[in-house]
C-alpha cells in the first residue's frame, strides 16, 4: 500500500490520491492543505487529462540483455480493447460454433498484448519502462 508523502497515512488503491511533480503522493486530507497553500509542489494530472495534442510513448529497456525498444501506449490499448471485445462476443455466442472462433481470437490478441511486457530479444520480463510524451505535429 502506498503512503502519503506528507503525513504518512496509508493511501488505498481505491482512495483519492494525487501525484506531485517530484513523485510524491498526497492523500485527500493533504490535498486540502495543498489547495490552501500550506504544501508546496505542482500536481501532475492523469495521462487522460494531459493536453490533447500529446502522444504517449513507452521506452523499454531489458535489464538482462540491454535491448532498448519503444512502442506507443495506444497500440497496447487497442490490442487489449480488441481482445476484450472478441471475448465478449465469444461469450455471447456460447452455443454457436463460431463462438470458439472469437474466443481463440481473443486469446491470440491477449498474447500479442502481453508481448509488450517482455523483451523481444531474450524474452525476459525484467524490463524498465519510461513514459515519454511528444506533441502531435499537424
Amino acid at each position: 500500500m502506498v503512503e502519503c508523502s506528507s503525513c504518512g497515512k496509508p493511501v488505498g488503491v481505491f482512495s483519492v490520491r494525487h501525484k506531485l511533480e517530484d513523485g510524491s503522493i498526497l492523500c485527500g486530507d493533504c490535498l486540502d492543505k495543498w489547495e490552501k497553500g500550506q504544501l508546496k509542489g505542482k500536481i501532475i494530472k492523469n495521462s487522460e487529462s494531459r493536453k490533447q495534442g500529446e502522444i504517449k510513448e513507452i521506452k523499454c529497456k531489458c535489464s538482462e540483455c540491454g535491448k532498448v525498444w519503444h512502442y506507443l501506449e495506444s497500440e497496447e490499448k487497442h490490442l487489449r480493447t480488441q481482445a476484450v471485445g472478441n471475448a465478449m462476443v465469444g461469450c455471447g455466442m456460447c452455443c454457436n460454433p463460431f463462438g470458439a472462433l472469437f474466443s481463440n481470437k481473443a486469446q491470440d490478441l491477449s498474447r500479442e498484448a502481453n508481448k509488450f511486457s517482455k523483451c523481444p530479444k531474450c524474452g525476459s520480463g525484467n524490463i524498465t519502462k519510461t513514459e515519454i510524451y511528444y506533441d502531435k505535429e499537424a
